[in-house]
């Protein structure tokens, strides 16, 4: 067992509940999971063609401003592998045609995923994004894990939205 993240979609936050003045458990894969995906990872210097492609710029403008920032966490300066994942690039995204972003979506959250699948934790992984059929500033998107050993994969369902995208 893990200690349990509770997403907060509306402070785009996780939290840690306590039940009967305790941490509550949780899954470690799902933990595992939240953690990559919601954490921030280290932007890289150049971004790809896709990450250009929605809008997605190189960090730039003077030290210390929001426009220099690349994101990421301390430690990863310690790590081969930095964790978290780039959805919070995302932010500024321009939503342009129907797929770009979601295939934006679906490159970042298997980037994040990876190490799953490098260590063994998981024996597949797959990922699909959409755009909300109910919310049009808001993409959807589903990984779908499957252990070493077990025929039945796990599926976990995510939404990320934008304010002011049109």
């Amino acid at each position: 067992m893990d200690i349990r993240i509770v997403w907060n979609v509306r402070a785009a936050r996780g939290d840690w509940p306590v039940v009967d003045s305790d941490l509550a458990l949780d899954s470690p894969l799902r933990s595992a999971v939240l953690v990559s995906l919601f954490t921030d990872r280290v932007a890289p210097q150049q971004p790809t063609s896709d990450d250009t492609a929605v809008g997605i710029q190189s960090p730039s403008g003077p030290t210390g401003s929001a426009t220099a920032d690349r994101g990421g966490w301390w430690g990863d300066a310690f790590a081969d592998l930095p964790i978290g994942s780039r959805l919070w690039q995302l932010k500024r995204a321009v939503k342009a045609g129907t797929r770009a972003i979601p295939r934006e979506i679906e490159d970042i959250c298997t980037e994040a995923l990876q190490w799953l699948v490098d260590d063994g934790v998981i024996a597949s992984l797959a990922v699909s994004a959409w755009w909300s059929t109910a919310v049009p500033t808001m993409a959807e998107f589903s990984i779908t894990l499957t252990e070493p050993g077990n025929s039945a994969p796990q599926v976990f369902k995510f939404s990320w939205a934008w304010e002011g995208l049109t």
